[in-house]
């Protein structure tokens, strides 16, 4: 198999970014009310003007068009894999040593030396000759003893020198035995830092990796959760998408690539209801990132899994610590800023999948909210179409399918009980639920190969699970009005499945 050289990415010194795009959301809670307001009143319309049923039938004709371009187009080949040095050339230099028994140490970094450089960053360069990028791993992580040995395994057998590798655990004041977990594994992990977060800040997992960034040194940023688990070719299959050679760009992107996504599986796909319904999930979601990136559209980030450019991070202003969903939030500030986020089925990294519906609801009313808070945060930048076109149609298609129809569901609902009228988000709903059951259809047979009578069935599960969707958004939506600004988020409890 050919391999793919490394070559420095193109500078971003046209990057603009204006000053509203790096502040904090404000009236969250009155621009939800007047989108909630507006919805019912147009549904409201539709029913009492006949004639007014013609913006369905619009909406609908839009929805035809991009699903049929999001169907037909054809994703880029993967590139090959970097160019690594021989297999001992990606060890830890045995020269180097560990100075977590300092006693002159600073407790909260371990190990580190007092000027902030990695000892790391002093082994040779070594590396046949080959220019490589500098990659810091970011693992944040509250309460998570019970998978972050697995993790910080795999991360271990990253195929990557350790001389342009920096792992950081960023211990979010854990209560429970995370931070013996960490000590433990600097035996056995030289190179491993550990970041202990002081009690009472704030922020969240945005807040920490805001803190933490400024403390390395790499050129990308691959950010890990904590129950994740990395293949061991994982820096070699994503890093060649951020070279910028022009004749990778029209297949690729338009764009500069700011940052890369994975696929995400599961550790625990045979559980019950709820993981099988996820791995479904994950796999329509997989497909439609990839075809969404096909037709210039949005591609987007989603937490575990995830690199970005140094650089381009700085200059959108880190995460947003005034959101429920960091990675949602920066996809919009990335598209927004001028760049592109690319995306990949293979490598897929692995993460552990709730098992009850109490955790499902928790996770996804956070992943709700986050998700339609940044429609609120940044609508003068999607209709100002700075992120171009494609992006614009692509993301009020999303829009639509994933907020404003279950929102519209409860008043067309209503008047339908009411009046006996016909639902006037027929047509609507019918072409949603057709393009959800292509899409589960095609993903479950490209990553998980699903033939025959099981392929079907497993598309007639993913299609019953994400009825949970509705009553998720209806609740959200509704809350978000009524309630003052929320940044609560309820933990996703881990086991170690």
């Amino acid at each position: 198999m050919s391999e793919f050289v490394w070559s420095e990415p193109e500078p971003l010194e046209d990057l603009h970014l204006p000053d509203w795009l790096l502040t904090s959301a404000q009236r969250r809670r009155l621009k939800a009310l007047l989108v909630l307001a507006m919805v019912w009143g147009l549904v409201s319309l539709m029913h009492v003007v006949p004639t007014a049923r013609w913006i369905t039938v619009g909406l609908a004709t839009f929805m035809v068009i991009h699903i049929s371009r999001l169907f037909r187009l054809q994703p880029a080949t993967s590139l090959p894999p970097l160019r690594l040095p021989p297999a001992a050339a990606t060890r830890r230099d045995p020269r180097s040593t560990d100075n977590s028994d300092d006693p002159n140490n600073n407790d909260s970094v371990l190990p580190m030396q007092r000027d902030g450089q990695s000892g790391l960053a002093k082994f040779g360069d070594e590396l046949g000759g080959l220019a490589l990028p500098r990659v810091a791993v970011l693992i944040p992580a509250k309460n998570e003893s019970a998978v972050l040995p697995r993790l910080l395994h795999s991360l271990t057998q990253l195929r990557y020198p350790t001389s342009h590798l920096e792992l950081w655990a960023i211990d979010d004041n854990s209560s429970d035995a995370t931070p013996e977990v960490l000590r433990e594994a600097q035996k056995w992990i030289p190179h491993l830092r550990v970041y202990r977060r002081q009690p009472g800040r704030g922020g969240g997992k945005s807040g920490a990796l805001n803190e933490v960034l400024p403390l390395t040194q790499g050129e990308i940023i691959l950010v890990c959760d904590a129950d994740a688990v990395v293949p061991s070719d994982f820096l070699a299959r994503t890093l060649p998408l951020f070279v910028q050679v022009s004749s990778l760009r029209s297949r690729f992107s338009r764009r500069t690539v700011g940052a890369v996504q994975v696929r995400k599986a599961l550790s625990n796909p045979s559980v019950n209801f709820w993981t099988l319904g996820q791995v479904a999930e994950m796999a329509s979601d997989a497909y439609f990132q990839q075809q969404r990136v096909a037709v210039r559209g949005i591609g987007e980030l989603r937490g575990n899994g995830q690199l970005v450019r140094r650089d381009v991070l700085e200059k959108c202003g880190g995460w947003n610590e005034s959101t429920l969903t960091d990675d949602l939030d920066l996809t919009f500030k990335l598209h927004l800023a001028g760049v592109d986020i690319a995306f990949l089925t293979e490598p897929a990294i692995v993460e552990e999948g709730v098992t009850s519906w109490k955790s499902l609801w928790h996770q996804r009313c956070r992943w709700a909210e986050g998700g339609y808070q940044r429609y609120l945060d940044y609508w003068p930048g999607i209709l100002s179409r700075r992120m171009g076109m494609a992006k614009t149609v692509d993301l009020w298609a999303f829009f639509i399918s994933q907020y404003l129809l279950p929102m519209a569901l409860v008043p067309d609902t209503l008047w339908v009980l009411l009046t006996g009228h016909s639902s006037v988000l027929l047509p609507l709903n019918a072409l949603v639920m057709g393009c959800l059951t292509v899409a589960f259809y095609r993903g479950l047979r490209q990553v998980e190969g699903l033939r025959g009578r099981r392929l079907w069935w497993h598309t007639a599960l993913g299609l019953v699970y994400m009825l949970h969707w509705l009553p998720v958004m209806i609740a959200t939506t509704a809350r978000m009005c009524v309630q003052p600004k929320r940044l609560r988020w309820v933990k996703t409890v881990h086991h170690g499945a």
